[in-house]
C-alpha cells in the first residue's frame, strides 16, 4: 500500500526550462568567442542531437568539443553563478503544482527527492510549499545525486518505509523512474509532451525554438529508454489523482 508520495522539484513543482534556456545561451555566448559564426540554432541542434543519443550532460559534451578545458570550466562557472543568483526569477511554479500537492497531501505523507541546492529550499519556503513535505532530500545537502539509488534509500529511510510503500513522481526516466522502480517503488512519469503546459511561455523566437527542441529530444530519448517502465504516464499534473496513485504498483 502506498503511504508516501515523493516528488521531484524540477519540472514537477518548478519549471526548469527557463534555467535550461539561460544556461544554454550563456554557454553559446562563451563558444562564440572562439567560433563567432556558430548560430544559436546550430548550437542548440548539436545539444539536441547529443541529448537524443542518451548522453547525461549533452550541453557539456557540445561545449567541450568546441573549447579547451579551461575555457569550458570558466563558461560553466559563469553560468552556475548566474543561475544560482537568479534561481528564484528563473524557476516559476508549474501550473497545477499547488493543486497536486493538495490532492496528494489529503491521502499521503509527502517527501521531496531532487537534484537541487540550498537555493531550492529557500524558494520553496518563500512559496509556502516547503512545509508541506515531511522529508526533504536535496542532493547538494546530502552529497548524493540522482540517479544514485542511495539518494532514494536516504529518503525512504528518513520516512521509515519500505520502497513498496512509496511512489516517485518525476519527469526524467533515467534520473527519477529507473532508480525508484529498481528499488521497488511505484513511479509516475510526467513526460510533458507539450512543455507549454508547464509554466514558461516565452515570446522570444530562440526561446520558443529551444522549448520545441526539448520536446523533441524528450520524446526521442524516451524511445531509446530500456529501463523499468513507469507505473503511470501523464502529460500534465492534472492527470495525477490520489485514488489512482494509491493503487499503483512498481
Amino acid at each position: 500500500m502506498i503511504r508516501w508520495a515523493f516528488l521531484d522539484v524540477g519540472n514537477i513543482l518548478l519549471d526548469e526550462d527557463p534555467i535550461a534556456y539561460r544556461c544554454t545561451r550563456l554557454h553559446w555566448e562563451a563558444v562564440q568567442r572562439v567560433q563567432p559564426d556558430l548560430t544559436f540554432l546550430e548550437f542548440m541542434a548539436a545539444r539536441e542531437e547529443r541529448s537524443i543519443e542518451g548522453l547525461r550532460w549533452p550541453l557539456y559534451e557540445v561545449v567541450s568539443a568546441l573549447m579547451d578545458e579551461a575555457a569550458c570550466a570558466e563558461a560553466w562557472n559563469v553560468a552556475e553563478r548566474e543561475i544560482r543568483g537568479r534561481y528564484h526569477e528563473l524557476s516559476p511554479v508549474i501550473t497545477g503544482a499547488r493543486e497536486l500537492v493538495d490532492r496528494l497531501a489529503s491521502r499521503f505523507q509527502l517527501g521531496l527527492i531532487a537534484n537541487q541546492g540550498p537555493e531550492c529550499r529557500t524558494l520553496l519556503d518563500d512559496l509556502h510549499l516547503l512545509g508541506r513535505f515531511k522529508v526533504v532530500t536535496l542532493s547538494e545537502e546530502v552529497g548524493l545525486f540522482k540517479p544514485n539509488p542511495a539518494l532514494y534509500l536516504r529518503a525512504l529511510g528518513d520516512a521509515g518505509i519500505d520502497p513498496s510503500e512509496g511512489v516517485m513522481i518525476g519527469d526524467r526516466l533515467d534520473n527519477d523512474i529507473e532508480p525508484a522502480a529498481t528499488l521497488g517503488m511505484a513511479t509516475v512519469w510526467a513526460r510533458w509532451a507539450e512543455r507549454k503546459n508547464k509554466a514558461w511561455r516565452p515570446n522570444d523566437p530562440d526561446a520558443l525554438a529551444f522549448r520545441d527542441s526539448l520536446e523533441r529530444s524528450t520524446a526521442q530519448s524516451a524511445g531509446r529508454y530500456r529501463g523499468p517502465r513507469p507505473s503511470l504516464v501523464v502529460d500534465h499534473l492534472g492527470e495525477i489523482d490520489s485514488e489512482t496513485v494509491a493503487n499503483l504498483r512498481s
